[in-house]
């Protein structure tokens, strides 16, 4: 699959493989993406992304205008997918792409907030275990009074706690007993001695200090790990450590402190306690969170590139809520799979399934645009899917520009398809270059001439037999027309 996108399209920049230097090239310098991470760089290519390599030993050596040499020139908008850096590198590894021309989409300031538990966890509390912290450097174990004031102020109702120990980023699990799990919060002989062991194996990786964790005592169903784009959760998989548990958490109570928190591009790892709440065990910095094997990475990867292209995945106005319905997931709807949706008749209407069908092979043919697909007509308070409406591809060259829309039977005639074409219509018209927006119905369907005249739409003549309807918002149409399936279709040129 190929996408068209605008000159602004985004760079992918992933690690190098140390490995397979360029022959001829000075040490360090390499020519393809690491192995880890070379699945990603193709479905990232396949979604329409540039990409390049970074020199992560190079950059964590502290030369970041190295590391980004092999970047071109000019790059523009910029995700970074690889290996966690510390906050301090990262921000160097900003600076030297801004040297270039390009623009890390997430900033320093936002990456030391989701990578770092201290910036993330006011915003969660309520949603994840109690927590204290404690700044230390890399081999200097905390006085014993200090650890045991931590600990004391996560006490439950009940008395002392079992506690977690970790860093700011990172905890030992796979030495659980003698590095991450103390049994008695209270202990503080046992905590000391599992911090001092914490912080011998992390050595000079210690990001921040010491964090204690209250310990919750969760199901064996596995974690979920949730990627998130401006606050809209676009992939949920299973955790990179076990692949083989699928957990779908209801994400209705995280979401709010996901858009709170404010940074563009994040993770949730949310495990299922034992009481049957779903909490937040961990968050993280979209760019540096691992990626399970056996997932589909393309609706991640078509993500990233609608955003950094400028185009949104949401649109919202009062109770409607428009969702990019990106490729990967187009193809679903188009074989008439509910797609994650929850569907008010069960499954997607026929015209949407059929109006899906057209953006992916608009894709398959190199000729679709981010922004300018189908989105899924959706109550923005129940999540429930009601339809459809979209572009038929993007604004010509004399910048018009057609919508169609379709709603399942259940929500027909409650004033649905209105609102979502004067949304629609609306961010269209904001759009450089959209001169007109228009539509084109049968003649005896007056509910949906009565749907684009509530909408700000006016009736400008036959075509072919179809009737033609403009925004009011913008200007004239004339040309050729092309039926499309729906309640209100068509293609034409304008003068």
């Amino acid at each position: 699959m190929t996408v068209a996108l605008a000159a602004d399209r985004p760079l992918l920049l992933f690690p190098g493989d140390p490995l397979r230097p360029r022959r001829g090239a000075a040490p360090g310098r390499t020519l393809r993406e690491d192995p880890h991470f070379a699945a990603e760089a193709a479905a990232a290519r396949s979604a329409g992304a540039a990409t390049a390599v970074l020199d992560h030993e190079a950059l964590l050596a502290g030369d970041a205008a190295a590391a980004v040499a092999r970047v071109p020139h000019g790059a523009g908008p910029v995700w970074y997918r690889g290996w966690m850096l510390p906050a301090d590198r990262y921000a160097e590894l900003a600076a030297a792409l801004t040297a270039r021309g390009g623009r890390l989409l997430t900033s320093p300031a936002s990456y030391r907030t989701a990578h770092e538990l201290p910036g993330w966890y006011d915003t969660f509390r309520a949603l994840t275990p109690p927590s204290a912290w404690l700044p230390c450097a890399p081999g200097r174990t905390p006085e014993r009074t200090a650890l045991a004031h931590l600990a004391a102020g996560l006490g439950g109702p009940d008395g002392p706690r079992p506690l977690l120990v970790k860093d700011w980023v990172k905890s030992r699990k796979h030495e659980w007993h003698e590095a991450a799990y103390v049994p008695d919060g209270q202990d503080t002989e046992r905590l000391t001695s599992v911090v001092a062991r914490f912080l011998a194996l992390q050595e000079e990786f210690l990001t921040g200090g010491v964090v204690l964790r209250a310990f919750e005592d969760f199901a064996a169903v596995g974690e979920a790990r949730v990627w998130w784009l401006d606050g809209e959760p676009v992939l949920t998989g299973p955790h990179p450590d076990t692949p083989e548990l699928r957990p779908t958490p209801d994400l209705s109570h995280v979401a709010p402190a996901v858009r709170e928190l404010g940074a563009r591009f994040i993770t949730t790892d949310l495990a299922l306690r034992s009481d049957g709440v779903w909490r937040v065990v961990e968050v993280g910095d979209g760019q540096v969170s691992g990626l399970p094997t056996g997932t589909d990475h393309r609706p991640l990867f078509e993500a990233l590139i609608t955003v950094a292209a400028g185009y949104p995945l949401t649109l919202t106005a009062g109770r409607v809520a428009l969702r990019a319905l990106l490729p990967t997931t187009a193809a679903r709807v188009a074989d008439g799979e509910p797609a994650g949706f929850d569907w008010i008749d069960g499954a997607p209407p026929d015209n949407t399934s059929d109006g899906a069908g057209i953006a992916v092979r608009a894709a398959a043919a190199g000729h679709y645009r981010p922004g300018w697909g189908v989105f899924v007509l959706t109550d923005a308070a129940s999540g429930t899917a009601l339809g459809s409406i979209g572009f038929h591809g993007p604004p010509d060259a004399d910048g018009c520009v057609e919508i169609g829309y379709d709603l399942s039977p259940s929500a027909r005639g409650t004033g649905w398809a209105t609102e979502a074409a004067r949304l629609l219509t609306g961010w269209a018209a904001s759009q450089p270059g959209v001169r007109t927006v228009y539509a084109l119905t049968e003649p005896e369907n007056v509910p949906s001439q009565r749907v684009l005249e509530r909408a700000g739409f006016r009736f400008t003549g036959e075509r072919e037999g179809l009737r033609a309807y403009e925004s009011e918002e913008t200007g004239g149409v004339d040309g050729a027309w092309r039926r499309w399936p729906g309640e209100a279709v068509g293609r034409g040129s304008c003068p």
